[in-house]
């Protein structure tokens, strides 16, 4: 039987070998009906095989804009922020300035901000998804990292000055400068940023919804500013430390909500022709509670020099705290002087 199934082809050399073993084998024989469909599908004529591999996808093709626009993504882009740190140089500061069209400024200098990491990075990540909503716009959503262990906390120092009038980047009025602001371990244990093009009547701007929940380790004032070394001199000082931000119920407060209590930001022009940025919190919908938070400051301190000699004076206003509290509606303009 060997020797008349030499000059045979491979496809019917299989069939014939499945034929065999279902003659020579119980069909009730779970393996052998395996075997025999998988020797009936190698036992496929040349033609089909051919015809079958002519159909299949060359490559890529672009889609249609009709289905460009269906496609929906289901699980978004989770990422982090791994050993993230901005760190300013003694010699070229990194400054950050707003210059008003009336010629003065406001300037953060030596700015430095770094986070610390949990020990493994994409273990609690923010989540950016693109979210449908019925009957109204697309949003899109930023979850924070849920950081409950406090892992994930930020630091930030940077110089502050106002200057009255800027002249090609250099300041010719007064300047006022303001001191070092330093905020140490800053922790965001979960909520998170909706965003959508908002629905209001002849409006343009951002929507937005932001619910967060804080912990600041200190949040300091230094009227004295830093040395040429950056060394920062402490002896005037304002220091708020132990800040607690959070739903009275525990977990995030959210300031804003996007469905039902959203907040605009956009640039606007009024009547008379000026111009101004603008931040609101409209009011709630109907039915809707707005959330209450809490507010916990553990300590509250300053410290003024002494003089000549004399030692520091240390005021110490214990503690303070705001039980419960709620935003119902916000409207604010930042504008310029005239």
């Amino acid at each position: 039987m060997v020797g008349g199934l030499l000059g045979t082809d491979p496809w019917t050399l299989a069939a014939r070998c499945g034929e065999m073993l279902r003659a020579a084998l119980p069909a009730a024989t779970l393996g052998v009906n395996a075997l025999a469909l998988a020797l009936g599908v190698l036992a496929s004529p040349p033609s089909r095989a051919a015809n079958e591999a002519a159909k299949a996808p060359q490559g890529m093709e672009a889609l249609q804009d009709d289905e460009l626009a269906a496609v929906r993504g289901a699980d978004g882009i989770a990422f982090n922020l791994n050993n993230f740190s901005i760190i300013s140089s003694l010699t070229n500061p990194l400054s950050l300035t707003y210059l008003s069209p009336n010629g003065s400024s406001l300037t953060l200098s030596g700015l430095s901000l770094l986070r610390t990491d949990d020990t493994d990075p994409f273990a609690d990540p923010y989540q950016l998804t693109l979210q449908s909503r019925p009957g109204q716009q697309d949003m899109i959503a930023l979850d924070f990292p849920l950081n409950a262990a406090g892992k994930q906390a930020w630091s930030l120092t940077a110089d502050f000055s106002h200057c009255d009038m800027m002249v090609s980047g250099t300041c010719t009025g007064t300047n006022f400068v303001g001191g070092t602001l330093q905020v140490s371990d800053l922790t965001m244990k979960g909520g998170g940023l909706t965003i959508s093009p908002t629905t209001l009547a002849d409006t343009q701007g951002i929507s937005f919804g932001l619910g967060t929940q804080l912990d600041i380790g200190s949040l300091s004032v230094f009227s004295r500013g830093r040395g040429s070394d950056g060394t920062i001199d402490a002896s005037d000082k304002l220091v708020i430390s132990g800040i607690h931000l959070a739903n009275v119920n525990g977990g995030p407060w959210m300031l804003a909500d996007l469905n039902q209590h959203p907040g605009l930001f956009n640039a606007d022009t009024d009547q008379a022709g000026s111009s101004y940025l603008h931040l609101q919190v409209g009011w709630p919908t109907a039915g809707y509670t707005v959330p209450t938070a809490s507010l916990n400051i553990d300590n509250i301190t300053f410290t003024t020099a002494g003089v000549n000699g004399a030692a520091a004076t240390v005021t110490n206003l214990g503690s303070a705290s705001v039980a419960a509290m709620q935003i119902n509606y916000v409207d604010i303009k930042f504008r310029t002087t005239p």
